[in-house]
């Protein structure tokens, strides 16, 4: 009950902030020393980013979305164009970011390497 509590505190402050609320979520997790496998504060880890999925997707789903009635064949067309553009970004991030993540699995801990990333 405490852990939840003291994650929930955590996201809160992290998700209003701009740094990255995941990260040190799962500081916080490793500090408080859960290392009983997967348990329900793993779960808890998951479920509370929901609320900021949920967020955003409400919040910019008309300018997501390339089938809005409401949109016109130009903004739909613009739409398009900008899914295509992040599809594009995504393929060198995932071709390029694989060996280094193999190499920091190897040699650190997943909190060793939060820790870096976020100081």
């Amino acid at each position: 009950m405490i852990k939840s509590i003291v994650l929930g505190i955590v996201e809160g402050i992290s998700e209003w902030l701009p740094i990255s609320s995941t990260g040190h979520m799962i500081l916080v997790n490793e500090l408080i020393n859960n290392t009983e496998g997967f348990t329900a504060s793993d779960l808890y880890l998951y479920v509370i980013q929901l609320g900021a999925i949920l967020a955003v997707v409400t919040l910019y789903f008309h300018k997501l979305n390339p089938f809005s009635p409401k949109k016109t064949n130009v903004e739909k067309e613009n739409t398009w164009k900008m899914w295509f553009k992040v599809i594009i970004a995504c393929v060198p991030d995932s071709e390029l970011g694989y060996m280094p993540h193999l190499c920091f699995v190897c040699y650190f801990s997943q909190s060793r390497v939060l820790f870096l990333l976020l100081t």
